[in-house]
């Protein structure tokens, strides 16, 4: 599975579960839309540097890296 895909999988069993997949886009403005939230990531966080193995600093916790499947897809790319 890719990035996204798991990311996606994440999100929809972990922190938006009324959602199906269909519901959720590649671009969908998660923050904006609701659905996640701060405590979602500081979830998502621990989840992406343990899948991903990644560390995250606290510098590069900004909306433009966790607003979207694809916008995280890239940051973990960049941090790979």
């Amino acid at each position: 599975m890719d990035i996204k895909g798991q990311l996606k999988e994440y999100l929809l069993s972990e922190v938006a579960v009324d959602l199906g997949k269909e519901d959720l886009s590649d671009d969908d403005d998660l923050l904006e839309l609701g659905i996640i939230d701060s405590m979602g990531i500081v979830s998502l966080i621990s989840f992406m540097e343990e899948k991903f193995d990644i560390s995250i600093e606290d510098e590069e916790i900004v909306p433009d890296n966790f607003q979207s499947l694809r916008s995280m897809e890239k940051f973990i790319e960049q941090k790979k």
